[in-house]
């Protein structure tokens, strides 16, 4: 797919060295692939608007375009570069390149930077403007611990029983954000292993009965009170690792309604519904020192909810 115009790109993205780093960026995506199968790396795509997106450009400044960045990456990453402007203009090739990768990789917001193999799978990544280069480590870990599982596999050759143990850890490592990418893998796993000794089936389950939740809530996605019952009943056979998932699931979702609430309180009651709302947020960390300190909070900052409900009348008059 790539030949066709790879020699065209290869001129209009030439590699861009970025003054901090010793290692270059570049734009063109085959070479980047080529590059990390050879040298056992992974491709680091990094999606920005970089005459418009100031997030992404917080992100390049503060983090990637870092020294100390590039000493933990340089081992680890070909980096590239995925630039959608919009007062620059692209060389049509690499235009045509980086919306095809936009697509590829359902990339809904900027910054997005995602970790691939040097066949192209998604391996994780994140999307924000992160500012703190621990906080860019640890989201892209999961990425690489996927990676290192499948070097080991690779690494085993015509094993077929230990290619499917490292598959098998490859598969349950994948960020939960990214499983909509590992059908690869799994299609692999059901020829190695298919009746899952390795444990990849338990994990393929788990998988299943998170994207039903998921298709369930859509159905009820304007009912409150259906949205929370589905919650609950799904907390109740949830299968291992998946009520963590779900808490956090119910958390957001609670917490979404308690904002929601807040954009424009017009009384006492709403601000009490948004307080309760919360609290009911907080009731989902299963730790309970956490959960208490959570609850502590919520009740600090609705102490007074009629003196709350002031100082937004105050703000609303003041616009």
């Amino acid at each position: 797919m790539h030949n066709k115009w790879l020699t065209t790109l290869g001129v209009a993205a030439a590699v861009l060295a970025m003054p901090a780093q010793a290692t270059p960026w570049t734009t063109d995506v085959a070479a980047a692939q080529a590059q990390a199968k050879a040298e056992g790396k992974t491709v680091l795509l990094f999606f920005t608007g970089s005459d418009w997106c100031h997030f992404c450009n917080v992100l390049r400044r503060r983090v990637l375009d870092t020294p100390a960045f590039d000493t933990w990456g340089a081992d680890k990453f070909v980096y590239v570069e995925v630039d959608l402007p919009r007062r620059t203009r692209l060389p049509e090739p690499l235009l045509r390149q980086n919306n095809r990768l936009v697509r590829q990789y359902r990339v809904g917001g900027f910054p997005t930077v995602i970790v691939t193999d040097a066949e192209g799978h998604a391996l994780g990544g994140f999307t924000g403007g992160m500012t703190r280069m621990p906080d860019v480590q640890q989201a892209l870990a999961p990425a690489l611990s996927v990676h290192r599982h499948l070097q080991s596999a690779a690494a085993c050759g015509a094993a077929p029983a230990t290619r499917a143990t490292h598959l098998a850890a490859a598969y349950a490592a994948y960020p939960d954000n990214y499983r909509p990418y590992n059908a690869w893998l799994r299609s692999e796993l059901e020829q190695l292993d298919p009746t899952g000794t390795t444990g990849w089936h338990t994990t393929y389950a788990a998988e299943q009965q998170m994207a039903a939740l998921d298709a369930e809530l859509l159905t009820h996605i304007t009912d409150r009170a259906a949205v929370l019952a589905c919650f609950d009943r799904y907390l109740a056979q949830a299968l291992p690792g998946n009520r963590p998932r779900i808490l956090r699931f119910k958390e957001h979702y609670l917490n979404g309604l308690a904002s929601i609430k807040m954009r424009a309180p017009r009384t006492v009651d709403d601000i009490i519904e948004a307080r309760d709302l919360q609290l009911q947020a907080a009731e989902c960390c299963d730790d309970p020192t956490e959960r208490a300190e959570r609850i502590r909070r919520v009740h600090e900052v609705y102490a007074d909810p009629a003196a709350m409900l002031d100082a937004f009348k105050q703000q609303r008059h003041r616009r």
